[in-house]
């Protein structure tokens, strides 16, 4: 490849090349190089650890504007979380992109730029691979298993280092533009970059900018309504609190105990013509346009419009006008680097990085409910004047008439909840290498600071204090601000919907600075070769500080979750070393055969010592066949947000209760548990936690998201991780023309990680405190899982304990392949105009994925399954990527198959759901091809999605009844491009 060429964003066309190995040939020319997972180089270079290798031409050809979707296809990683998704791990840092190798969670994934760390995107010390420009990018080298000897914390599953362009001549521009066939969710990526290459050096800078445009749940038909997903059928399920206001008759002052009178539920609905007890006196009501009550558990005398969300069993507000499917991005990068020979030994050498982006993500209004603290959101006096008549009646019977009650509303007339972001990274970077007057030896001393700045502005928050003015005012707000009537959708004073609103503004920095030096030579010759070695120490401190805006820091915003400052440091210091020995060379079945040893101390300001270590050997049997495997002990302290966050109240949701699945609340009438052969002891366990015996017959779980208290704890200690990897790789090393191109590996890997830190999930601890996993035998109330949760007087679930501990372990386990051959279409016979055939598979078989919910509980694997976690948590037991490309002259054309295997719903973990509904086979197929058209121009374009594959239904569904992040969620989409050399 010419120099020129390495600031083309990527001809389309080409084999998705994946190198598991990179090979040079042996020549004694061929200068040393130094693969991710070592820092030791070497001619002849191959990775005791598989290694996979993206390029800019498989980046291209996934035609997004962002590499987490050209990561995500890969067997290797597990899609989390980020910017194509509406929801976000981290509270603070909404609409980030992650890597998240083998499923075990992006902090467990380090990412690199250039083999050097980079400053993180958020507390929990994880890059944000949106400030990694598309267009800046020349590979990803991707390393499985743990690297922590090499790299230092964080590396448990693997490391992603990706390698930024260098060295190029010229001028170079390239644009790109796609859209779907529905003509929305457009993406536009412009890019401009200028390099010069003199006699002691080079210079090179580059600009980019980037913009997606944002697609709604609506605007895809198998979004547009939210649905509790069974075997038995699609029912439409949204949140509990809805605009047309709820009255729930156990949310008042006097609690359960102050319920209306059953013969005034029947007078009143009786004049609707409902039968007595139809609608028993703890029902949760709801008001029509006319002021007339219906119930909303069952549906009855519901008169407005019964629309595709609209459910007879459960009336509730489908968000889906208001969520993005596709996160809206815009995105400016600069980017300069150079180097200059001071002497002809020494060279100093520099980049700088400049990254902004806005992200803007949405969720439905805010809403007010009931909740434990600070109180009910809403308190409405007994005298309120837009109390509806039928209402007062039914308040009137009460054995205290004049208590205040709690009502439950989502304010649409406020409009949706809505987060803008603004993203702003920086990145510098400044060093002298050089050769030491000693053999080969050489020598790299850099210093790097980096600096992520992050603003967030929230529209769409309403204040307590403001709703509670209007509600006790003798006319109901309307000499205020037009009144506030939440008796009815829609019929809140626009006055008073602004008089409610609040706006706030959080900022974030996070800073870090690493000082590194590390020399590598040859020490002496042995009979097999040069024993080479390498050492170095580094420095590197972690600031973070976050400011909420001080509404969220006190009670009295409804809408984002409340928050609190978090500010802290961490400081290490690191030694590490590795020695490569040759052992044996040029024997009988013995061409080479090497040891490499490692290992890494660190010294943690917050967690003390910590060491890891690894024993690499690779094996050359015979020309053309590696045998490679090893041992590594990888590490990964605590962040600063396991450590250091202060308590605060969240929400997480719990699912949709129903006799065939063990989601939602335990205690729910409509749940499995209350309907099972041990529905009497559950009975009784709901009422020793406090679900009031007035209502525990017609208990009804108020919503599918239940309150949660989360926060750090300093008593945290490391994590450790065991990796094994073991492989082959073979290249045919026969003159045959259908085996010059061929070669495939194969690799087995296993990593066990334990003190995991984190959280117990919240549909577990409720599961699991009744007894759906065998955990509690006895249905007390004072088992384990059943402590982790408290209930209000009305009997709804509050306060779920999802404070960070050191939890228990995950082990995984699985086999990766891949086959690349490619020959000319001359060797069959035909005529050589008709070009080249090129074939690339690459396949992951996932053995084993078992997790413990805490110390001594039993290991359930997730092998093969979907929905585990908010983040889709997809780990199915086969996924590949198989490539077709013909290349004639200047043109080149390639279709490609993706492929992810069925998955079990999760709620089928570890027992069986016969109503759980699963993902079957997905299968998407693109298709793309370039044109060469001379030296300094070339066109491409690619359809993705070819079929137009809707994205499949799945139970345990994280987001629009789907997980977006693992499957295809824009439909056909199209995109040409140009590249151009000056």
């Amino acid at each position: 490849m010419k120099t020129a060429d390495l600031m083309c964003a990527g001809a389309l066309a080409g084999l998705l090349s994946l190198p598991a190995a990179p090979v040079l040939a042996q020549d004694p020319e061929v200068s040393e190089i130094v693969v991710t997972g070592s820092r030791i180089a070497r001619k002849d270079y191959v990775s005791e650890s598989p290694i996979v290798t993206v390029g800019q031409e498989q980046i291209a050809a996934v035609g997004m504007v962002t590499i987490e979707n050209t990561l995500n296809q890969l067997p290797q990683f597990t899609p989390s979380n980020g910017s194509g998704t509406n929801t976000t791990n981290f509270v603070t840092t909404p609409g980030q992109a992650y890597a998240n190798l083998r499923g075990l969670g992006p902090t467990r994934t380090l990412v690199l730029i250039d083999g050097r760390r980079v400053v993180a995107g958020n507390p929990n010390a994880v890059v944000d691979l949106n400030t990694v420009p598309t267009f800046l990018v020349d590979t990803v080298e991707t390393i499985t298993g743990g690297a922590s000897a090499v790299y230092g914390s964080d590396a448990i599953a693997g490391v992603v280092n990706v390698k930024l362009k260098r060295n190029f001549e010229g001028l170079q521009v390239d644009a790109q533009f796609g859209v779907t066939e529905q003509n929305d969710a457009g993406q536009l990526t412009a890019s401009l970059g200028w390099g010069r290459n003199f006699e002691r050096g080079a210079l090179a800078v580059a600009a980019t900018y980037d913009k997606r445009e944002g697609l709604l749940a609506t605007d895809r038909d198998w979004a547009a309504v939210g649905y509790s997903i069974l075997t038995t059928g699609l029912t439409p399920s949204g949140a509990a609190t809805i605009p047309d206001g709820r009255f729930d008759p156990a949310s008042n002052a006097g609690g359960a105990a102050n319920l209306p009178s059953q013969a005034a539920m029947n007078a009143v609905f009786g004049a609707y013509g409902f039968a007595p007890g139809t609608v028993a006196r703890g029902a949760n009501l709801s008001f029509n346009a006319d002021g007339s009550l219906f119930s909303t558990a069952p549906v009855n005398n519901y008169k407005g419009v019964r629309d595709a969300g609209f459910s007879p069993n459960s009336y509730t507000f489908n968000s889906a006008d208001y969520r993005y499917l596709n996160l809206p991005l815009e995105r400016w990068s600069l980017y300069a680097s150079g180097r200059y020979d001071l002497t002809d030994g020494l060279e100093a050498y520099g980049t700088a990085s400049y990254t902004t982006y806005d992200v803007s993500r949405q969720l439905g209004p805010a809403s007010a409910s009931d909740g434990a603290f600070p109180g009910p959101d809403i308190v409405v006096p007994a005298t309120n004047p837009f109390i509806p008549t039928d209402l007062r009646t039914l308040l009137a019977s009460r054995a205290d008439p004049t208590a205040a009650f709690y009502p439950r509303r989502a304010f649409n007339e406020v409009g949706g909840r809505l987060s803008n972001n603004t993203y702003e990274t920086m990145q510098l970077v400044a060093g002298l290498r050089g050769a030491l007057p000693i053999k080969d030896w050489k020598w790299d001393l850099y210093a790097s600071h980096g600096q992520m700045d992050h603003t967030e502005s929230q529209v769409g928050n309403v204040s307590r204090s403001a709703m509670r003015t209007l509600t006790f005012a003798p006319d109901g707000g309307v000499s205020i601000c037009g009144g506030f009537n939440i008796f009815g959708a829609g019929k809140v004073s626009p006055g008073c919907a602004a008089y409610i609103a609040r706006d706030v503004a959080n900022s974030t920095t996070i800073k870090q600075t690493v000082v590194e030096g590390y020399v590598t030579g040859s020490l002496i010759d042995l009979p097999a070769g040069p024993l080479k070695f390498s050492a170095g120490a580094q420095h590197r401190k972690d600031d973070f500080d976050y400011s909420p805006d001080l509404q969220l820091q006190g009670p009295d915003i409804v809408g984002f979750n409340p928050a609190v400052p978090v500010s802290g440091d961490i400081t290490s210091r690191e030694l590490y070393a590795e020695l490569l020995v040759p052992v044996l060379a040029d024997l009988p079945l013995t061409q080479s055969l090497d040891v490499t040893l490692g290992g890494r101390v660190a010294d943690y300001s917050t967690t003390g010592q910590v060491s890891a270590y690894k024993a690499d050997l690779t094996w050359k049997p015979v020309s053309g066949l590696l045998i490679r495997g090893g041992y590594q002990r990888a590490v990964r302290a605590p962040n600063i947000a396991e450590l250091f966050s202060p308590q605060s109240v969240g929400f997480l949701g719990i699912g949709s209760p129903g006799t065939g699945t063990t989601a939602g609340d335990p205690c729910d009438v409509r749940s499995s548990f209350r309907n099972g052969a041990s529905a009497a002891a559950v009975r009784g366990l709901c009422l020793s936690q406090g679900v009031p015996a007035a209502i525990i017959d017609t208990f009804n779980q108020a919503s599918t998201q239940v309150e949660i208290v989360g926060g750090g704890n300093p008593s945290l200690t490391e994590e450790t991780a065991d990796s094994f990897t073991a492989g082959v790789v073979w290249t045919p090393a026969v003159d045959a023309p259908f085996l010059r191109r061929f070669s495939v590996s194969l690799d087995y890997y296993k990593i066990e990680v334990a003190d995991v830190v984190g959280t117990i999930g919240v549909p577990t601890i409720l599961a699991s405190c009744f007894n759906a996993d065998g955990s509690n035998p006895g249905l007390s109330n004072a088992n384990f899982y059943c402590s982790r949760f408290s209930r209000l007087s009305s009997g709804q679930i509050t306060g779920v304990a999802q404070t960070q501990v050191n939890l228990a372990s995950v082990k995984t386990s699985g086999i990766d392949a891949q086959v690349d051959w490619g020959f000319e279409l001359a060797d069959l016979g035909l005529p050589e105009s008709t070009g080249a055939l090129a074939f690339n598979l690459v396949i992951s078989k996932l053995d084993s994925f078992e997790r413990q919910a805490r110390p001594n509980a039993a290991f359930i694997d997730y092998a093969g399954t979907i929905g585990a976690d908010l983040s889709g948590g997809a780990l199915p037991e086969w996924k590949s990527v198989l490539s077709a490309t013909w290349a004639v002259g200047p043109v080149r054309t390639t279709l490609r198959w993706r492929h992810i295997a069925a998955m079990t719903d999760a709620r089928s973990v570890p027992t069986f759901s016969p109503t759980a509904v699963n993902t079957p086979d997905y299968d998407v197929f693109d298709l793309s091809g370039s044109w060469k058209v001379d030296d300094r121009v070339t066109l491409r374009a690619g359809v993705n999605n070819l079929a137009d594959k809707d994205p499949p239904y799945f139970t345990s569904y994280p987001n629009s009844n789907t997980d977006p992040s693992t499957f295809d969620i824009l439909g056909r989409r199209f995109f040409v491009g140009i590249n151009a050399k000056f």
